[in-house]
């Protein structure tokens, strides 16, 4: 299952033969599905594309290459025990991302708080630095003074 869907060029895609493989359908059957779809052309047009495989037998065989869209909306359909596992994995992982989006928001809101904080902590650290060489100028000015003041004078005409 989980060689269904591939990366191919930047997109997710799959083919009618490894759903036929995967299924443990008859890859005519699931030609036909395809074939079948109650779907809209542009739905199939955008996410079923003509294909070919070759065979062990050396044939050149066609099939689709269909993307993770086609492949949710074709497979939905199936039915058999290994189309209900995989509809339920499907479910549970769609479920998972699901709640994997909203623990986002809520790690997102928090650590947009912390910056926020931090942001504030900076500028506050910032002002007692700046007030810190403030005094220490004043220091230094008050010492040099001091050491001016017991400095040995000489007169000298």
């Amino acid at each position: 299952m989980n060689d269904l869907v591939k990366i191919n060029n930047g997109e997710l895609m799959t083919t009618s033969k490894i759903i036929s493989d995967v299924f443990g359908k008859a890859h005519r059957d699931t030609v036909r599905a395809i074939n079948n779809l109650d779907c809209s052309d542009k739905f199939k047009l955008c996410n079923f594309t003509h294909s070919s495989y070759t065979s062990p037998q050396n044939k050149v065989i066609k099939c689709f290459n269909v993307t993770r869209d086609g492949m949710v909306f074709l497979c939905m359909g199936f039915t058999g025990k290994k189309a209900a596992d995989w509809k339920e994995k499907y479910i549970e992982a769609f479920n998972q991302m699901e709640k994997g989006l909203d623990n986002f928001d809520a790690r997102m809101t928090r650590l947009s708080n912390q910056g926020d904080d931090l942001k504030k902590l900076g500028s506050e650290w910032s002002k007692f630095g700046h007030e810190v060489n403030r005094q220490k100028k004043h220091h230094d000015k008050l010492v040099d003074q001091l050491m001016d003041e017991v400095q040995l004078k000489l007169d000298i005409k």
